[in-house]
């Protein structure tokens, strides 16, 4: 399986959008509340790979995945966001690679942990998650859009 994550590149915006659409669609179908209403638009995202904090996950050159990691230098912490896997090309470690590189750019940058919130209704994310040395902090609920999120963390 030839797998590359790459840094996204302004060009790569419409490609990130659409592995982000694709996924969520998904989950809705499944019930996932949460990405009916918290995904990010075009600017926030145009506005991230301009920083530098969107990676791409390419199979055989195309691709097919994303991550944000978005660091914060006060607490040492690099927060993972947007973590999407094109529908057709889940269940192939495609997720579990992104986050290996998460873990190892986090070593490389000297954070001190990895954080993210998850939607209560992602088992599969919070399997993911949990298989990968991520341990569970705290449950939170979100009021004005009637889901929940559980907080995540990696120590190194």
């Amino acid at each position: 399986m030839n797998v590359e994550i790459v840094k996204a590149q302004k060009h790569h915006l419409l490609e990130v959008l659409y592995i982000i659409r694709e996924c969520s669609r998904q989950l809705i179908n499944k019930g996932v509340k949460y990405w009916n209403n918290s995904l990010a638009d075009y600017y926030e995202i145009s506005a991230d790979i301009a920083k530098g904090y969107v990676y791409l996950a390419k199979f055989n050159y195309v691709p097919v995945g994303t991550i944000t990691l978005r660091p914060d230098e006060e607490s040492q912490t690099l927060r993972i966001e947007r973590l999407a896997i094109y529908p057709a090309f889940q269940k192939k470690g495609l997720a579990q690679r992104l986050l290996e590189y998460a873990k190892q750019y986090a070593a490389s940058q000297n954070f001190s942990k990895i954080v993210g919130n998850i939607p209560v209704d992602d088992v599969g994310l919070i399997q993911l998650l949990e298989q990968n040395s991520f341990s569970r902090k705290e449950e939170q609920s979100m009021p004005l859009n009637e889901f929940k999120v559980v907080a995540y963390e990696f120590s190194r």
